[in-house]
């Protein structure tokens, strides 16, 4: 038959054994004293909140220019951004935080999107209290910037696209013309009706030549003017073309002087100088050591009992 412990017994050998179990809880919560204030270095964490092109802000660049920020400034790609070296090396340039490097900063470095929003949380751990909140302002600025230099260096490249096609259909239309003029010349038009018929104004071309023009020149044959008239049509089709090249060129070369990613990459909740530790939490380190100090020190007490009852 088992014999059966009762509770008198049971706190009775906890009693015996108090000093144990007190010098036992004592040294975990010392041990755990220690490491939280002495042997481990406090981490802090500065926090930020971004909004990544939602579109809620009105920007001063024309509508038909957001394709230049929507292929880019999307919170998934902002994300690899943030993580890139590219923008980590030039953020501790910015900073003047040398000590760091690249591997280090990408390691304390966690970038999420927050779940079915366009809203982008970064945090940057750290020892030094001033160094992650100087690192994380950094590199926000120098995700900033990159976004700018990227968008610009787009937006240069088609302006120079459409600059280069503007010249090609100016030379097309310029010996268009020529070609009008001498066929008019060959036809010994009037001065006053060649004057009337090329009107070059602000790069727009204009053609009026039609048969109210021609009455009472009887040299005109209906040949001739068929092929004034088709020469005519294809100055207006190379002249419209060419306005169009124009006018994308000067529309993108005054976008690139006044376009700005702060209303597309806007800041919510600014970095800010982290005043207590994120770890170890003392308190916390105390309290659990003083929980396992005594399960273990009633542990061995009950332990050291039952050795002595067996022998």
């Amino acid at each position: 038959m088992e014999e059966t412990i009762s509770l008198r017994e049971l706190v009775e050998i906890i009693l015996k054994g108090k000093w144990l179990i007190t010098i036992i809880t004592a040294v975990a919560v010392l041990i755990a004293a220690l490491a939280s204030f002495v042997l481990i270095d406090p981490v802090y964490s500065a926090k930020a909140t971004v909004s990544v092109n939602n579109g809620l802000v009105p920007g001063k660049q024309p509508e038909e220019m957001d394709s230049y920020f929507n292929e880019i400034i999307t919170p998934a790609a902002y994300i690899e951004r943030v993580k890139s070296p590219q923008v980590i090396e030039a953020a501790i340039k910015k900073s003047g935080l040398k000590q760091y490097n690249i591997g280090q900063v990408q390691s304390n470095l966690t970038v999420e999107n927050v779940q079915n929003t366009n809203l982008v949380n970064i945090k940057l751990k750290g020892t030094n209290p001033s160094d992650v909140k100087k690192m994380l302002d950094s590199i926000l600025l120098a995700v900033k910037e990159s976004l700018f230099t990227e968008i610009q260096k787009r937006v240069k490249k088609d302006s120079d696209h459409f600059a280069a096609q503007a010249k090609l259909e100016k030379e097309k239309l310029e010996r268009l013309l020529k070609e009008y003029r001498q066929k008019a010349q060959a036809l010994q038009l009037p001065p006053s009706l060649l004057l009337d018929a090329v009107i070059s104004y602000n790069n727009q071309y204009i053609i009026n030549l039609d048969q109210e023009h021609l009455q009472g020149i009887s040299s005109i044959t209906e040949t001739d003017l068929i092929s004034l008239n088709e020469l005519s049509n294809e100055i207006k089709s190379v002249s419209d073309v060419y306005r169009q090249y124009t006018s994308k060129e000067q529309q993108l070369q005054a976008f690139s002087k006044i376009f700005s990613v702060d209303n597309k990459v806007l800041i919510i909740s600014a970095p800010v100088e982290p005043e207590t530790p994120d770890s170890p939490k003392p308190l916390l380190n105390i309290a659990i050591a003083l929980v396992v100090g005594l399960m273990t020190g009633i542990g061995v007490v009950f332990f050291q009992h039952y050795w002595q009852e067996s022998k």
